[in-house]
């Protein structure tokens, strides 16, 4: 009994020792994006604070309004939502607020849209997001109610990179925990750190329900793929049934397409599943506990969206995108641009990152994939196949339907959600069967791929960061300084940076050690002895043995 709780203890107190210092890494991570960013410099961000404002005073709808718009080198009509929020808030107007002057023109000076006052007074301010879900803005809206002008924005920021940072902590420990003897839990790890791409890591440290999202996606991939390729012990299995609730619940809540994206990982976690192993968790009952409670936040989502409208589509027609084989062309040639934009691009699709950045990051995905591919059982390699695909085509289904009435509106970050399950998936493959390479190699390709993921976030960081500091056309010769962090500048964004890559260093040496009880609650795939039953009964007698017996460590 002794021997049994000591490795249990030891067990837990690694994954939290995992779970903090990933957190601890990407939250600092976070940070440092959310203060070398300018306040609205982000996709739709002046929107997603109007809206949080609004949501945490209680208003969750608002007057609906149509209004014509220039998007995307077309004038379209685009249904916008005013609500009543402080006055201050006038400036992040989507329609006429000061913030637009740096975002239509990336030659001009943040500098030129001013700050958010603060003010006691209340106005109509119109945003884009008005008839989205509240779940994320009551998570992140309430600092608002007590810090005003920019400080109640940066606060909104600190909570969704919280939020951000807890659920890919959370996908770590998963990939880690519980493994089997010869499985990698460094090489586990890489597939999170590549599924965070710095577009992922950017969106974490700003005010956009597409961060939460995007690292929700991770953790449930994460989950379904271990459920689906391991045999767990019911007390490690619990720990992964609640984690994957959660992520469903937020994957629901972000935005309109997460239903769908719940829908494909159960799908995915389906088909990866030997049948023998899908008997086992359909005699769970925290299995149907954790299926109840995503279908539940599926049909909660689903519900907000059909009575919101919040896909309904303008009444216009535009010529250049009909009928839909012109539609499907005009996207199709931008399918490259949408990968793109997954891995590195910022602000309003106007601040890149070096070519550096996607060199590594596409060597990252390669050697995983590659791997997988050459080591997997047949369901795996289905299925890793299956997402590639749909990274690379998804916008064909998902918006060239619609581009006749809304315009070529989509960007890269909408599919990150399906696309994360390529890192993960192969990962985690790559990691059951690491032991086949020389051990020469299986000791320093991870800490090179881990390597090239600083590099690759690093890279990212100073680029943007030199584009926001001196402007596009001074960026690398220099000049006056434009703009900087308030209050901290420039100095504690660049230690948060270099913090973070101390933590990392930290998190891929402890994940890289066996740790003591790691196998307790996991069912080797082992056939059973003659005499001895298989299955669900087998799983239950195998764990009672395990717990009765002493250790003999």
């Amino acid at each position: 009994m002794a021997g049994w709780l000591r490795e249990r203890v030891s067990a837990w107190a690694a994954a939290r020792t995992v779970w903090t210092l990933a957190f601890a890494t990407f939250v600092t991570l976070m940070t440092a994006w959310s203060l070398a960013t300018p306040v609205t410099a982000p996709p739709d961000e002046a929107a997603h604070m109007v809206k949080a404002a609004a949501v945490a005073r209680g208003e969750f709808g608002g007057e609906q309004r149509v209004i014509e718009s220039h998007h995307v080198g077309v004038e379209v009509e685009v249904g916008f939502t005013a609500v009543r929020v402080p006055a201050g808030y006038r400036d992040l107007d989507v329609t006429n607020g000061a913030y637009r002057c740096f975002r239509d023109d990336d030659k001009l000076s943040v500098a030129c849209r001013g700050t958010v006052a603060s003010s006691d007074d209340t106005a109509s301010v119109i945003t884009s997001a008005g008839t989205y879900g509240p779940g994320y803005y009551l998570l992140v809206g309430w600092p608002s109610l007590f810090l005003t002008g920019e400080a109640g924005l940066y606060a909104m920021r600190l909570l969704s990179a919280l939020l951000c940072a807890a659920l890919l902590a959370s996908a770590v420990v998963t990939v880690v925990e519980g493994a089997a003897k010869g499985y990698s839990g460094r090489v586990a790890l890489i597939g999170v750190l590549t599924a965070a791409t710095p577009t992922a890591v950017y969106l974490g440290g700003v005010v956009n329900p597409n961060g939460p999202e995007v690292a929700a996606a991770v953790l449930a991939w994460a989950v379904v793929v271990r459920l689906a390729t391991d045999q767990d012990g019911l007390p490690l299995l619990r720990r992964r049934l609640v984690r994957l609730g959660a992520a469903c619940v937020l994957l629901a809540s972000m935005r309109a397409l997460g239903p769908l994206w719940i829908a494909l990982v159960l799908a995915g976690g389906l088909i990866l599943a030997r049948p023998g192993r899908l008997r086992q968790l359909a005699r769970l009952r925290p299995v149907w506990v954790c299926l109840g409670v995503a279908a539940a936040a599926g049909l909660a989502a689903v519900a907000w969206t059909t009575t919101a409208d919040t896909l309904a589509l303008p009444t216009q027609t535009l010529e250049q995108y009909s009928p839909l084989s012109s539609a499907l062309k005009a996207v199709f040639d931008l399918l490259p641009n949408y990968l793109h934009q997954m891995v590195a691009i910022f602000g309003s699709l106007n601040v890149a990152a070096p070519e550096l950045t996607h060199v590594l990051w596409w060597v990252l995905v390669g050697c995983l994939v590659m791997f997988a591919l050459a080591t997997g059982r047949a369901r795996e390699n289905l299925v890793l196949v299956a997402l590639m695909a749909g990274t690379a085509f998804g916008p064909l289904v998902l918006m060239a339907p619609k581009a006749a009435h809304l315009g070529l509106i989509w960007q890269g970050r909408y599919l990150l959600a399906l696309a994360v399950g390529v890192p993960v998936l192969a990962a985690v493959v790559a990691g059951r069967n690491w032991v086949a390479l020389p051990a020469t190699l299986r000791s320093r390709l991870p800490l090179l791929l881990i390597g090239s993921w600083a590099l690759a976030q690093g890279g990212a960081f100073v680029w943007a960061a030199l584009r926001y500091t001196f402007g596009r056309r001074h960026q690398f010769s220099g000049g006056a300084v434009q703009w900087q962090p308030p209050v901290v500048g420039w100095s504690a964004a660049l230690c948060l940076l270099l913090l973070s890559g101390f933590l990392l260093v930290l998190l891929a040496i402890r994940t890289g050690r066996p740790t003591v009880g790691d196998t307790a609650g996991t069912v080797p795939p082992s056939a059973p002895a003659a005499g001895q039953t298989s299955g669900p009964s087998a799983l239950s007698n195998g764990q009672a043995a395990r717990e009765q017996e002493p250790s003999r460590g």
